[in-house]
């Protein structure tokens, strides 16, 4: 028979679906970005994942495309950047954009034009776990930047409302412990240059042991001086979140501040030009409880210039409800200066911050003037307005989180569906209509490591 050209048209293969490629860095502790990775490979993607370190290893299930890194930081540079001219990916993710590895993987993916999608714990909390292009906090590419005046605040509303609090907390300390035991025994000594966290393991069981104690026992020491502040002096204390000494936002991002020179020069201007009737109140991160014990400080300071009566320091506690009626937050750069947002209070960031706004704070810049924070009303204009500010906080949440949780095992389903969502937007931002391809049943089967070492 021969062949027509009917017959040539009704025979042709349709054109295939182009398979995008993603790389995956660290993640968070525990098994989310393992899951991320099953989850891309049965959406079509073709994955490679990154193994850093013993931990790493021990919450994966060495699916198809991961390769082992054993080296330093020179090493990883030279490593990664030959991988991305080679394989030219069309993303990479990773979890913490200031973690040594990752923050070279921004600088390389930034020269050679590769988006990097960043994650992090929600800046809102529960029920949303944060997923930017570029980086997170000071380093989004929505810091600075507030919603336009266009914006449909109603319908913005409803697409983010009604979170899911899955209360995780457990499972996250449960992987962290399990994560840094393994990381910490069980590495090769060529990978500790890349740990994003150095500690004795002894005394940081230690710390978390105490930092359970106090959990348990310190409330009923906290709990009497939250109800004298609510009790008898609302809108009359002033909050300071103290931040986790390892966070990555006390870096470049601090502009030179820490927790201790935060408590001395505030304790020491508020001694001075605060109301004699006012109060400052220190709030400890949940996760510092037991690794720095401030009290010993603020007692001394306190004591020095005359205002140990009035200066407190409380380990437990709800932020929320210490923000809501207070007198103002004073912060370096923690995601606690969005509660004092929410609530409406005055709120003073030192450092660079993703909500680092004249309409939303005041913007020390690093050289914070707490002398007239502590009469702000005489000082500044008000608080934005009560719309605005959930407005700001509403486009926050579509436009950098996503719902979900890193711990939870149906929260991590929802964030995993998030990522890829929000990878195959900036996917076909960049002009790529097919983001996917079915995958045979052999792509679903694990595979042993391939295996870098510099």
């Amino acid at each position: 028979m021969s062949n027509k050209g009917s017959d040539v048209q009704s025979t042709t293969v349709p054109k295939e679906k182009v398979i995008k490629h993603i790389v995956l860095l660290q993640g968070p502790v525990g098994p989310f970005m393992d899951r991320l990775h099953r989850h891309l490979l049965d959406g079509g993607y073709r994955v490679t994942r990154f193994i850093f370190n013993a931990g790493d290893r021990w919450f994966s299930s060495r699916l198809k495309g991961q390769i082992s890194f054993n080296g330093s930081l020179v090493g990883w540079n030279r490593e990664f950047e030959r991988f991305l001219l080679a394989d030219r990916p069309d993303m990479v993710v990773c979890f913490g954009s200031e973690r040594p590895a990752h923050k070279i993987a921004r600088e390389l993916t930034g020269e050679q034009a590769i988006p990097l999608l960043s994650l992090e714990e929600g800046y809102l909390r529960p029920g949303f776990v944060t997923v930017e292009a570029g980086g997170n906090n000071a380093s989004s590419p929505l810091a600075g930047s507030i919603p336009s005046a266009e914006i449909n605040a109603e319908a913005l509303h409803a697409e983010v409302a009604n979170p899911t609090d899955y209360k995780s907390f457990s499972s996250f300390v449960r992987y962290s412990g399990t994560y840094y035991i393994i990381r910490t025994f069980f590495s090769w000594k060529s990978d500790r240059e890349l740990f994003h966290r150095r500690f004795f393991p002894p005394l940081e069981a230690f710390y978390w042991l105490r930092n359970a104690y106090r959990n348990v026992f310190h409330g009923g020491a906290d709990n009497p001086i939250i109800h004298r502040l609510l009790e008898h002096h609302p809108s009359n204390y002033f909050i300071v979140p103290l931040q986790v000494a390892a966070d990555s936002n006390l870096k470049e991002a601090a502009k030179g501040w820490n927790s201790q020179r935060l408590i001395v020069s505030s304790i020491q201007s508020f001694a001075k030009h605060a109301r004699q009737d006012s109060q400052l109140v220190f709030k400890v991160h949940p996760l510092e409880r037991g690794h720095n014990r401030f009290e010993s400080l603020i007692q001394e300071v306190s004591k020095d210039h005359g205002v140990l009566g009035r200066v407190h320091l409380i380990d437990t506690g709800s932020m929320g409800l210490l923000a809501r009626h207070s007198a103002g937050m004073i912060t370096i750069n923690s995601t606690s200066g969005l509660s004092a947002i929410h609530h409406g209070v005055p709120l003073l960031v030192i450092g660079k911050a993703v909500y680092e706004h004249p309409k939303l704070a005041v913007c020390g810049n690093g050289k914070p003037d707490f002398d007239s924070f502590w009469h702000y009303s005489e000082n500044y204009p008000p608080v934005a307005p009560v719309a605005f500010r959930h407005e700001y906080l509403d486009w926050l949440r579509q436009q950098a989180l996503v719902r979900g949780d890193f711990y939870d095992t149906e929260g991590i389903k929802v964030a995993c569906a998030g990522v890829q969502t929000r990878i195959e937007a900036i996917i076909r931002s960049r002009g790529f209509s097919d983001v996917g391809q079915s995958v045979s049943e052999s792509d679903d089967e694990p595979c042993a490591d391939l295996a870098v070492s510099l």
